[in-house]
C-alpha cells in the first residue's frame, strides 16, 4: 500500500513540474485561496485539496490534505506542509523533489482546447508529457495530459490524464475559491 501511495503522490505531482517559467505560480496567491480535486480509476480514487495557509513577501505555505482509496481501502494522506520561496524563480523540479528522485519529464505536444469539467468549461492550454522515474526499484513510465485554465488559482491545472503501468486515471477540478 505504500508503493501505491507513493506513485500517486508522484502523479500528482509531476504536473507541477510543468509551471517552469517567467510566471511564479504562487506570487497571486491569498491566504486562505484553495484548490480541490477528484481522482478516479477503476482501482484508485480520491480527493486532494490544497489551502495556501500563510503569505508574506518572500514566502508563501501551503497545506496539501488527501485521501486515497485502493481496491476499497481508504487511507488518509498525512497532512503537508510545503513552504515556496518568493523571492527566486519558481523551479518546480525542486519544489516537486523530482530531480532527487531522477524523474525525467519529455514534452510530447501541446496546443489550446475548450473543455467542460463538471458543469463548468475551461478555455485551457494542454500539455502532454512522458515521465520516467524509478520507486522501489522498479522504473515507471507515466503519461500525462494535462489541461491548464487562467482562471484557476494556484497551479491553474484542471484535469489531468495519467496513464502509468496500464492503469489510466483522472483528476478533475472538483472546486476552487478563498476562505
Amino acid at each position: 500500500m505504500r508503493s501505491i501511495l507513493a506513485a500517486v503522490l508522484l502523479i500528482c505531482l509531476v504536473p507541477t513540474a510543468l509551471l517552469a517559467g517567467d510566471d511564479h505560480p504562487f506570487k497571486k496567491s491569498r491566504v486562505g485561496d484553495w484548490v480541490a480535486y477528484r481522482m478516479t480509476s477503476p482501482t484508485v480514487g480520491g480527493t486532494t485539496k490544497m489551502t495556501i495557509i500563510a503569505k508574506d513577501d518572500k514566502e508563501v505555505t501551503y497545506e496539501v490534505t488527501s485521501t486515497f482509496s485502493f481496491m476499497g481501502n481508504e487511507t488518509v494522506a498525512p497532512v503537508q506542509k510545503i513552504k515556496v520561496d518568493l523571492t527566486k524563480s519558481y523551479d518546480p523540479i525542486i519544489a516537486a523533489n523530482l530531480a532527487r528522485t531522477g524523474t525525467r519529464i519529455e514534452k510530447e505536444g501541446e496546443g489550446t482546447e475548450r473543455i467542460k469539467v463538471g458543469d463548468k468549461e475551461f478555455d485551457t492550454k494542454w500539455t502532454k508529457t512522458r515521465s520516467t522515474t524509478t520507486v522501489n526499484e522498479i522504473t515507471v513510465v507515466t503519461e500525462h495530459k494535462m489541461w491548464f485554465a487562467k482562471d484557476v488559482p494556484l497551479s491553474g491545472l484542471v484535469r489531468m490524464d495519467t496513464t502509468a503501468g496500464g492503469m489510466t486515471m483522472k483528476l478533475e477540478l472538483t472546486g476552487s475559491g478563498s476562505k
